[in-house]
């Protein structure tokens, strides 16, 4: 991009990619790999979602174009997660020259061959420049959640702010359509067992609700990519006597500042209060976490230390998003506090499931991950 200042950031993360890269594990795609199987299954799962020929067609070519158009930062990658990656951080810069910063001048950009869920930060030492990646499976796994989360929604829209709610109704709702429990199982499964979305069936929405499931997918990765050009912005990491837990509070909030107003510019039909509200990241953290309780249970390594603090701690402090319109406060908490319950109640029905699993069956899922972990790359 003209005016950039990160030839430095650039350069490194081409050496970091291709060391990555080099791994026998590494999230890139086979070079003999043919899509026209995948395709073929794909055009079938959206016609029996609703979809007509037509509408099919424009989907393949716009896909198609966008992927075409996107930037090759780390060859080799799925080119969906280029072009997300590209757009997102065009969004992201794009407002904050509006809101009169210039630090997203000296921003590199990556994908991590990685599988997992996350975006980090990586600061050049001895420059202000910087490299935000996220992992090859991080949109793919914000699309799942938001496409889980809408259909949660749906069961009953009303329901989940109203004076009515008990925890109790939600676990007796949830059950109630079980099919739609145990694909949330799958999304968390799937993730805590590779990394990947490799066991969750390809279930697209229909063509009306599908706008509404992007909203919140993408204000899940705005936040999630946002967060990190804050850490770039305000310097982290290079304080070694910084608190890293208020660090994570002042990125959350740079996050919440910069997706704001791209949210209310929006109109995909409407404006995104998923993304106004802050909603988006009270979903992507509390889903976060919930894959974190999975991994461990299925012998994953603990988080080391403190340095990030719950997502409730984090959450708590969402307030701020309505400091600039008071009148509007009511209404974006609002949608804040249905995402926490559904998120919440979601997590409560999943350990449920964690706690019916037979110790035998554990004992092989344990085994497996070992083995599927010891032969991927490690951040």
């Amino acid at each position: 991009m003209v005016g950039k200042e990160n030839d430095v950031a650039r350069h490194l993360w081409s050496q970091m990619f291709e060391r990555s890269a080099g791994h026998p594990g590494a999230a890139v795609v086979d070079p003999a790999y043919d899509p026209s199987e995948d395709q073929a299954r794909a055009r079938a799962a959206f016609a029996a979602a609703g979809w007509n020929h037509e509408q099919i067609h424009a989907l393949r070519a716009a896909t198609d174009a966008h992927q075409a158009a996107a930037p090759v930062t780390s060859p080799g990658v799925n080119p969906s997660a280029e072009a997300f990656h590209a757009a997102l951080c065009d969004e992201i810069e794009a407002e904050m020259a509006r809101q009169g910063m210039t630090s997203q001048q000296q921003v590199a950009r990556g994908i991590e061959p990685r599988t997992g869920p996350f975006a980090s930060k990586v600061g050049v030492i001895m420059t202000e420049e910087s490299i935000i990646t996220t992992g090859a499976f991080t949109y793919r796994f914000c699309g799942l959640i938001a496409k889980a989360f809408y259909r949660t929604v749906m069961l009953n829209a009303w329901y989940w702010q109203s004076d009515s709610y008990t925890r109790e109704k939600s676990n007796f709702l949830l059950r109630r359509n079980m099919d739609l429990a145990l694909y949330w199982n799958k999304i968390f499964m799937s993730f805590a067992m590779s990394g990947t979305n490799a066991t969750v069936p390809f279930e697209p929405s229909d063509p009306v609700d599908v706008v509404l499931v992007e909203q919140i997918a993408r204000a899940m990765e705005l936040f999630i990519v946002g967060h990190e050009y804050g850490h770039h912005h305000l310097r982290h990491g290079r304080n070694i006597a910084a608190d890293p837990r208020v660090e994570e509070f002042a990125a959350d909030q740079f996050a919440l500042r910069i997706g704001r107003p791209i949210g209310e510019r929006e109109r995909r039909p409407i404006w995104n209060p998923y993304l106004v509200s802050g909603a988006g990241g009270v979903i992507l953290l509390k889903a976060l976490e919930l894959t974190r309780v999975y991994e461990r249970a299925l012998g994953g390594r603990m988080a080391g230390g403190d340095t990030h603090p719950s997502a409730e701690e984090r959450i708590g402090r969402f307030d701020s998003v309505g400091v600039m319109k008071p009148k509007e406060f009511v209404m974006l908490k609002g949608f804040r506090t249905t995402s926490a319950r559904i998120m919440d109640d979601v997590s409560a029905l999943m350990s449920d499931f964690l706690d019916a699993m037979p110790k035998d069956v554990w004992a092989e899922l344990i085994a497996m991950r070992r083995r599927l972990w010891e032969e991927l790359p490690q951040g």
